[in-house]
């Protein structure tokens, strides 16, 4: 079973890392959940602060499996 999970980029806090917020607008009072991801996980594309895409994990392993663009969940 894949779960989408939508996402908004924070910015690159750290080198190799990039600070997404998932599920924007929901949870922690409308602020979402902090994540990091490996930033050669990202597409180049979509590093830019505030770009919005979906990540999709495998809900039995937890592991990220992919990026979308948002447009095309």
């Amino acid at each position: 079973m894949l779960d989408k999970i939508p996402v908004q980029v924070l910015g690159c806090l750290r080198p190799g890392i990039i600070t997404v917020i998932a599920f924007p607008g929901v949870g922690m009072v409308d602020g979402g959940l902090p994540m990091e991801l490996p930033t050669e996980m990202i597409p180049v594309e979509l590093r830019m602060p505030n770009s919005e895409f979906i990540l999709v994990c495998n809900r039995q392993n937890g592991e990220f499996t992919q990026v979308l663009l948002k447009d095309s969940s």
